[in-house]
């Protein structure tokens, strides 16, 4: 159940600082357009497996700030204002968080039809001034296959003194996609989000749609093994590319393979590399046959065993243990104050994990440890996703023992009014949150993790030096296309 409280726009920021004090974190921070119901604030907030809905009606385009006391509002305050026109007193001038392009007087989630003529908003500075201070610009072409982001250090000699990161290349306007008839099934849209969390982000939507209601006991467990074997494909993508970027080729290699093993793994039992298509509202679209569960057993094994050899050339390596040991330091209160999510989170002291404090499907009925490290820098996020693929390939086994025949899934349908789904994707907490009204998906907000740890990124790189920006960037693995939607 999630709680749901209605506050004055004015009480808001008491409401929202008083559940903190509780030991409440803010999950989201969102506006709702007008329309059969009156324009809206909305705060999620979580502590362990307790949710709390905030709701505050706006009469006009602004509120108060409640980011001035509570800085890791900062970002979803500036996305409100980019997002939905709605601006927050108080708040400082920002340079574009999503959008490269404006249009004049009007905003990519408003109902209305949005004007053809475009403004461009430039980018901001670090504003960092001063002899012998320079900013390097990089992006957002980057010399790697990757996606687009542009960057802005600021450095004196080698060391880094601020770094801000603009982002929106890959803006899409998924949520307004998304703003479709209640009873179509937005699933495929969804898990092409961010490719590589396919299972997590339709899985959020999944929950979304289904509410309270159970889905088939095999389906449960057909969830968590599709949806660890993606954790498990993530995570030894990010070893391979921490050894990449320490010049450690042959560890690089060994790591690159074992993902490659897990990728064809996920075609036999699913019929695609990235396990788009087996999650569906209510269940799951394909069944795992006797014949497929005896290879996965037979291959999560042997990956267990890959992880020791790969574990033991990137622990016994000086070289590799001195680059990445107390490079990247995202202080444990840093991580609190913007409330990192995942592994970066987790690797900073931070232990919270949706698996673990509001199960989903079939997590609540296996034994699962929550892999923490206090240490803060890039070789504790690395050892917290080695561990945790440990954890992953021993909850695979488990379903694997409990699985049962019965239905793959059970008819549902999106219910009038508001709907929430939380899980604990590879990169951290993701939050699907739908407003039904009259039959139609008035809202839908999508809060991948990589939105809040771009923001711990941040305040990781400053104190570090230029060329290890790839290393700690890469010990984030943020996803760019999550982020901008």
């Amino acid at each position: 159940m999630i709680q749901h409280d209605e506050v004055a726009i004015d009480a808001l920021h008491d409401a929202v600082a008083q559940r903190v004090n509780d030991g409440f974190g803010v999950i989201c921070m969102y506006a709702v357009e007008p329309g059969d119901s009156l324009r809206s604030l909305q705060v999620i907030m979580r502590k362990g497996g307790d949710v709390v809905r905030l709701s505050s009606d706006l009469d006009g385009r602004s509120y108060p700030s409640l980011a001035l006391s509570m800085p890791g509002l900062r970002f979803y305050e500036r996305e409100i204002s980019e997002m939905s026109g709605i601006t927050s007193v108080g708040l400082p001038a920002f340079g574009p968080q999503r959008i490269m392009w404006r249009y004049n007087g009007a905003y990519p989630l408003q109902k209305e039809e949005l004007p053809k003529e475009r403004i461009f908003v430039p980018m901001l500075g670090n504003g960092i001034q001063g002899e012998g201070v320079f900013e390097i610009p990089v992006g957002p072409v980057h010399a790697g296959v990757i996606e687009p982001g542009h960057f802005r250090f600021s450095v004196a000699g080698e060391p880094i003194l601020k770094v801000k990161a603009h982002l929106g290349f890959t803006y899409r306007g998924v949520e307004r996609l998304l703003e479709t008839s209640a009873d179509k099934d937005n699933t495929r849209l969804v898990e092409r989000i961010s490719g590589d969390t396919a299972v997590a982000n339709s899985l959020a939507y999944a929950h979304a749609i289904e509410g309270d209601r159970e889905v088939p006991y095999r389906a449960k467990l057909m969830r968590v093994i599709f949806a660890e074997l993606e954790r498990i494909q993530c995570h030894f993508n990010d070893i391979s590319g921490i050894a990449q970027d320490t010049a450690f080729v042959v560890p690089s290699a060994l790591g690159a393979g074992i993902r490659e093993k897990v990728l064809r793994l996920n075609e036999e039992i699913g019929g695609h590399r990235y396990l788009m298509g087996v999650i569906i509202p209510g269940g799951v679209r394909k069944d795992i046959s006797d014949i497929n569960i005896e290879a996965i057993d037979k291959r999560v094994l042997k990956m267990r065993f890959d992880l020791e050899e790969l574990k033991d050339m990137l622990y016994s390596s000086t070289t590799f243990m001195d680059r990445a040991e107390t490079t990247g330091k995202l202080s444990h209160d840093d991580a609190l104050i913007i409330r990192a999510v995942g592994p970066v989170a987790r690797a900073s002291g931070v232990i919270s994990d949706i698996r673990k404090d509001r199960p989903y499907d079939a997590y609540g009925m296996l034994g699962m440890k929550v892999i923490s490290s206090d240490k803060c820098d890039v070789l504790s996020r690395l050892k917290v996703r080695i561990e945790e693929i440990t954890e992953s390939a021993s909850m695979i086994n488990q379903c694997l023992n409990h699985m049962e025949d019965g239905p793959l899934f059970e008819k549902v349908s999106l219910k009038e009014g508001f709907s929430l789904g939380i899980v604990e994707a590879p990169r951290g907490e993701l939050m699907h949150a739908l407003h039904v009204v009259n039959g139609k998906v008035w809202r839908h907000k999508i809060r991948d993790p990589s939105f809040i740890n771009w923001n711990a990124l941040e305040r990781a790189l400053p104190g570090n030096i230029v060329p290890d920006f790839p290393l700690i960037n890469k010990s984030f693995n943020l996803s760019y296309s999550g982020n901008d939607l």
